[in-house]
């Protein structure tokens, strides 16, 4: 029996740490926390007003999608922002997305399309900026996806290559708010142009960041 159903104290202690997770993995994706900045339990405790344990068990999770570098009882620190591992990360991107797209458009449930529509809407009247809009957008989708091992595959990929369009001034100028309003539309209505501006994004990602790797050598 699932214990979250018999107590609610476990469910509520299965919300912190994602809370915990999520708030954290916001201040890195909008670089709120720089790469190469010091993660101290003390301040993340202290500005949560959680205990240490749900703090490093986001850390943990932070560290298995590559957002964190940890040295054990040294030091945790924002991972840096690599071209060479964002490269990585497109090719996987560029292997899974569509798999994950076909099958979640296929059956697009009624509370996630809602959630789309809105959050298209805000994107389209400047509510929500298009790289923020594009991020929800493809967590939302990540959530649906069935496949478990598929899921946790494309949420790693996607976390470092979103944090690249976000902090990174030549890849976020790729999210045009047209271009991510028809994307989320897209989502949406459950057709294949779902997949076409996608691989778009990810095609002019990766020129950016071959731009950026032959400039570094």
């Amino acid at each position: 029996m699932d214990p979250s159903t018999t107590d609610g104290r476990y469910g509520q202690r299965r919300l912190l740490r994602n809370d915990v997770f999520e708030l954290v993995l916001e201040r890195i994706l909008t670089g709120e926390y720089q790469p190469g900045e010091r993660l101290r339990d003390a301040d993340l405790t202290t500005w949560l007003q959680v205990s240490r344990t749900p703090v490093r068990e986001a850390i943990s999770r932070l560290s298995a999608v590559g957002l964190v570098e940890t040295s054990p009882n040294r030091y945790t620190e924002v991972s840096p922002l690599d071209d060479d591992e964002v490269a990585d990360a497109l090719e996987v991107l560029r292997l899974l997305w569509p798999q994950a797209l076909r099958s979640v458009c296929a059956s697009v449930r009624l509370e996630t399309e809602v959630e789309l529509t809105l959050l298209a809407a805000r994107v389209e009247r400047g509510d929500l900026e298009p790289a923020p809009g594009f991020h929800h957008a493809m967590a939302t989708v990540s959530a649906t996806v069935r496949n478990r091992v598929l899921a946790e595959s494309l949420r790693a990929a996607d976390l470092r290559v979103v944090r690249y369009l976000l902090l990174v001034p030549d890849a976020r100028e790729l999210l045009q708010r047209e271009r991510v309003v028809s994307l989320i539309r897209a989502l949406c209505e459950g057709g294949t142009d779902a997949e076409a501006i996608l691989a778009g994004v990810l095609d002019d990602l990766d020129a950016v960041v071959a731009w950026r790797r032959s400039a570094a050598r």
